[in-house]
């Protein structure tokens, strides 16, 4: 069933959030450099268009993170961190991500499922900096799975549906 913006409207859990996009990277290769872009498009189980991610029947098509967890790492390690440096997609202000999984969130017509935590890894010691993963602690972001497809912005809404 092909949901359309009316029914997502209807679905919106307005005791959480909204969210806001901040940011969106794209890294054309594993481990490539990452950059930003202003707008994605994002295909049903698949993920973002132009990203390594973007595969069919993975849990972790798309990842998130608060950009509060990258400000508390920063100010942690007292350095900058620079953008795309957590290998994250997409960057959220203003919405608690890690209470979200098995839950579904919509940004504009985007339906997407939490699937799980996406904990920091040792790449965050090369990626931010020495005591990179410890410093984001349990707030590395969450991976979600696309249930339906459109097109992502920087300053989009995100929301949380109420299933």
């Amino acid at each position: 069933m092909t949901r359309t913006v009316s029914s997502i409207d209807a679905r919106i859990d307005l005791t959480k959030g909204p969210g806001q996009i901040e940011s969106i990277h794209l890294a054309p290769a594993r481990g490539a450099p990452a950059r930003m872009v202003e707008t994605a498009v994002v295909e049903p189980d698949h993920g973002l268009v132009g990203d390594w991610r973007n595969r069919p029947g993975s849990r972790r098509q798309v990842t998130l993170i608060d950009g509060w967890a990258i400000d508390r790492a920063a100010e942690t390690l007292e350095i900058t961190i620079p953008p795309g440096a957590t290998r994250r997609q997409i960057v959220v202000r203003g919405l608690a991500l890690n209470s979200l999984v098995g839950k579904h969130i919509s940004i504009g017509e985007v339906v997407m499922e939490v699937t799980m935590l996406c904990d920091p890894c040792d790449q965050m010691e090369t990626a931010i900096g020495p005591g990179g993963r410890a410093a984001l602690g349990d707030d590395g972001g969450i991976c979600v799975r696309v249930i339906q497809g459109g097109e992502v912005r920087v300053g989009n809404e995100v929301r949380v549906l109420i299933d």
